[in-house]
Formats: C-alpha cells, sequence, structure tokens
C-alpha cells in the first residue's frame, strides 16, 4: 500500500493544506523547523476535534507552509500506536504530532520507536539493557520527531514542559524548537495466568488503590469535571488505601542503596513530572536514562493528609513516610495483585514487575 493510499483511509481532501514556503526573512531570518508535511494523529470524537481546535491547528500550520494530514484514530486499541507506526515506516511525514492525552502520546512515541527499531536502528535491546543493568540507549540519527499537542485530562507530559498553548502558539514552538531525545521506560509483568505482558510509558506508572483511583476514573466523569474527578477520587480511596508490600531490587547506578521490603500506599516510578507535582520528585528528568520510584508510605487518611501537606509545601523528602529510589532499571514484587496505573490507564493485573529505562527513546519538540 502506497502512503497516498493509506492516506486516503483516513483523510478528507479538505484536510491537506498546500502553500507557498515562506522565505527565511518571513520567518525572521532563521529557520529552525524544516519540516514541509506533518501527521496530526486525534480522536476525532474527542474534545479538540469537536471544539475546532484540530482545525485552528491546520490552518495556523499552513501559516508557516506546513502541509497537515489529520489520521483519526479507531476505538480499537492501540491505533494510534498503528497510526504513528505507519507513518514512521512511509517516511511521507518529517513530523508526527500527537494530539491527546499522555496515553495518546506514549502511543504515539511508542509507534515510531517501534518502526525505527524495524528498520535496524536500535543501539540495544530493552531485556539487553535489563541484563546489564542499566539503561538502554537507542540512537537519534533519522528518528522521526513527534511534537505534542495536550487534549486530555492530566496532560502530564506536556505540562512538565510548556503551559497548554492555543494552536498559534503550538505552531510557533515547532518553527522555533528543536527536537531532543526523552525517555521512555519498558513495563514487563507477569499476569495471574502466568502470561508476560510488555508496554512503554512515557511519563509514569503507579500501583496501589491510589493510583488506581486515577487510571480507573470514567471517560464520562473526566469529561464533566477535567482533572478534579481525578482529585475526588484520590480523597475517597485515601480513607482505606491498602498498603502493599513491595519488594524491590534495583539494577544499574543508583542514588540510593536498594530496598528490600516497603509496605506503601503507593508507589510511583516517575519518567517525568510537570512542575506543579515536581516536590513528588525533586530532579525527575525525562532525559537523564533514570527512574523515579518514589514509595508513599502513609498507611492512614491521616498521615496521607500530612503527606499531602508535606508535598504541597515541597518538603516531602523530610517526612519518614516518603521514601525515592532512583535507578536505571528496577524489579518489584508485591503480597498481593495490583494494577498498574501506566500514563493514566489500567494494565493487567500482576504481582510481578520489571522497569528498565530506555534513553532516548524518542526525539520530541518540546521547547
Amino acid at each position: 500500500m502506497t502512503f497516498e493510499s493509506w492516506l486516503s483511509l483516513s483523510v478528507k481532501p479538505q484536510d491537506k493544506v498546500f502553500l507557498q514556503p515562506l522565505s527565511p526573512t518571513e520567518l525572521g531570518g532563521t529557520v529552525l523547523f524544516t519540516k514541509s508535511r506533518v501527521a496530526i494523529i486525534f480522536n476525532p470524537t474527542g474534545g479538540s476535534a469537536k471544539s475546532g481546535k484540530i482545525d485552528t491547528l491546520v490552518r495556523a500550520l499552513a501559516a508557516h507552509s506546513i502541509e497537515a494530514v489529520r489520521l483519526t484514530t479507531t476505538a480499537e486499541p492501540g491505533s494510534a500506536r498503528m497510526l504513528a507506526q505507519k507513518a514512521a515506516e512511509d517516511g511521507q511525514v518529517d513530523l508526527v504530532i500527537a494530539c491527546g492525552g499522555d496515553g495518546t502520546v506514549c502511543q504515539v512515541a511508542e509507534g515510531i520507536l517501534a518502526a525505527y527499531e524495524g528498520a535496524g536502528h536500535a543501539h540495544a535491546s530493552a531485556d539487553a539493557g535489563a541484563r546489564q543493568g542499566g539503561a538502554t540507549t537507542l540512537l537519534q540519527a533519522e528518528k522521526l520527531p513527534m511534537a505534542v499537542f495536550p487534549a486530555g485530562t492530566g496532560n502530564l507530559f506536556a505540562r512538565a514542559f510548556y503551559a497548554v498553548p492555543d494552536p498559534q502558539k503550538f505552531v510557533q514552538m515547532l518553527v522555533r524548537g528543536q527536537a531532543q531525545p526523552v525517555d521512555m521506560v519498558q513495563l514487563t509483568c507477569v499476569d495471574e495466568s502466568g502470561q508476560e505482558h510488555r508496554q512503554l510509558y512515557i511519563v509514569a506508572t503507579g500501583f496501589g488503590k491510589l493510583s488506581d483511583a486515577i487510571s480507573f476514573a470514567s471517560p464520562g466523569m473526566k469529561r464533566w469535571l477535567g482533572k478534579f474527578a481525578y482529585a475526588m477520587r484520590m480523597v475517597a480511596a485515601s480513607f482505606n488505601p491498602e498498603p502493599v508490600t513491595y519488594t524491590i531490587k534495583t539494577g544499574g547506578e543508583t542514588a540510593t542503596a536498594p530496598v528490600t521490603s516497603v509496605q506503601a500506599s503507593a508507589l510511583f516510578a516517575l519518567n517525568t513530572i510537570p512542575p506543579s507535582m515536581v516536590a513528588l520528585s525533586r530532579g525527575c528528568n525525562a532525559s537523564d536514562g533514570l527512574i523515579d520510584v518514589v514509595l508513599l508510605k502513609s498507611s492512614s487518611f491521616l498521615s496521607l493528609g500530612r503527606m499531602s501537606m508535606a508535598l504541597a509545601s515541597g518538603r516531602p523528602d523530610l517526612k519518614d513516610d516518603y521514601l525515592r529510589i532512583r535507578c536505571r532499571s528496577v524489579s518489584i514484587e508485591t503480597d498481593r495483585a495490583v494494577t498498574p496505573n501506566i500514563d493514566g490507564d489500567p494494565g493487567v493485573k500482576t504481582r510481578q514487575i520489571e522497569l528498565t529505562a530506555i534513553k532516548g527513546a524518542a526525539s520530541i519538540i518540546v521547547s
């Protein structure tokens, strides 16, 4: 199937925009963004499509002589990943814009990475990185870059780098900015039937009842209340947090000693976090090849309330109920089955988890 015939499956004639290129003078004398065709991957039933933001984004791109092709996701699981992988494999676009929440961002990055590895560019596999006790590193040459137009509920990845922009300011960032390497983390787990599952994430994974409050929030509740849906569910979960015992073994170089067994109400394994949540793990860096594992050992509503105040004041590390481990890879076992919250979406129930950082897995314009 040719690129044009593939696009015809999801692209209408009015979705393509062709304009003559602007001169360097018209762009302020310096052209940092040399792309001429971009793909926008989005949910056609989502808020951004219904509000007209996608149309405005296409017009803003056209104003900079950038041809925009709209690729719409479907109800099929992983459709954003498949669209991104196909776009990267065909090589007819210069940039992919993920328009959605953190789950869509992760899928698009994962699809581009799959195409990149399929073309023989992988420097090392995640399995090799895990065996060596270090982060996997991928070569950046020729990797298709992406960008993120935030249109979800949490938008944690985008908010880690910039405020939610209007389409015009977003395109200005694309025109002026350059892609930078961003890590991802491979999660490998074994479900209750003994089957192994693998999935990448780009923001965070979490475990425990507090984390479940986020991943199991209903779409209707999120549309109605936005981020407050998460807050309300987490407060409700705090009344009976049901702590889990985690047995943790770190790999690679770590900033602190490995932990053997810890009972905690929540465990978060972070790749990046927005400024409003920076107290959860100061110095968390999306490009350092490290995973920030944070455990909140508070086990009651009152102790979680005190921890919330410590987080709000930016000093959770002064509390005995707070523990952070920074590592390149980590193995986690639990005393009962937990459901990973993977970039806001629930995974499969498991008691065995392996996490490995993949350094430079994605190439993203973030500023």
